[in-house]
């Protein structure tokens, strides 16, 4: 079955399908879009609207010139809003010279180079795939505590922490808790971090061709997520 990113590769740019494909994924992956923008020097209010003229421009025009070889959707995404803020950066220094205004373009080929110095653009990489991170396992917890709606939601919010490193209760305390064993709970955390990891390689294999390997990009966004 194919990819949302695979039907975005392949699709022409009027298939119904590549476009609706290329609208989950900007919807899914709205926050490290936004944060960048913030990283970059805009107060909230701008960078909301930069980052909604950003997915407004690239729903509307989608690929034009992307190729497969051009790699995993969070490569490209985060090439584009480089570009996007570069011409953002561009203009503004128009502006103060009073030059006029030129259409900011979500091409590399078509920006010439990016207005941010080495370090901050290395910096602003590790910023926006650490988001990209968050976005990837806070979508597949979402799936995660769906699948344990109603009379499974207590025991799910029991052992939720488990999943994201935060700080949990003992086995023995989280037993008292549900009114079950030590050992029941032991054996229901690792059920759900099974499942969790699961969700967490559907959620990625989404945003790659389908000929890429999720594996390597679970363990990168493990590293930069930290």
């Amino acid at each position: 079955m194919s990819t949302r990113w695979t039907l975005v590769l392949r699709a022409n740019e009027a298939s119904p399908e590549g476009r609706a494909a290329l609208s989950d994924l900007c919807a899914a992956y709205y926050k490290p879009v936004f944060v960048f923008l913030r990283r970059s020097g805009f107060d909230e209010d701008v960078a909301r609207d930069h980052a909604h003229s950003f997915f407004a421009h690239l729903l509307q025009r989608g690929f034009p010139k992307l190729e497969p070889e051009r790699g995993k959707f969070r490569s490209y995404l985060l090439g584009a809003v480089k570009y996007f803020v570069s011409g953002l950066l561009q203009r503004a220094r128009r502006e103060k010279r009073g030059g006029g205004v030129e259409h900011e373009s979500l091409d590399a080929e078509d920006s010439g180079e990016i207005a941010i110095d080495d370090p901050k653009a290395a910096l602003m990489t590790k910023v926006f795939d650490r988001e990209w991170a968050v976005a990837v396992m806070n979508r597949a917890v979402a799936a995660l505590a769906a699948e344990h709606s109603n009379e499974r939601k207590a025991q799910f919010e029991a052992l939720r922490p488990w999943l994201m490193g935060d700080e949990a209760a003992s086995h023995a305390e989280t037993a008292r808790r549900l009114g079950t064993s030590e050992g029941a709970v032991k054996v229901a955390v690792h059920r759900l971090r099974k499942r969790f990891r699961e969700l967490l390689r559907q959620e990625i294999s989404q945003t790659l061709d389908e000929d890429q390997d999720v594996e390597d990009e679970l363990r990168y966004l493990c590293t930069v997520h930290g």
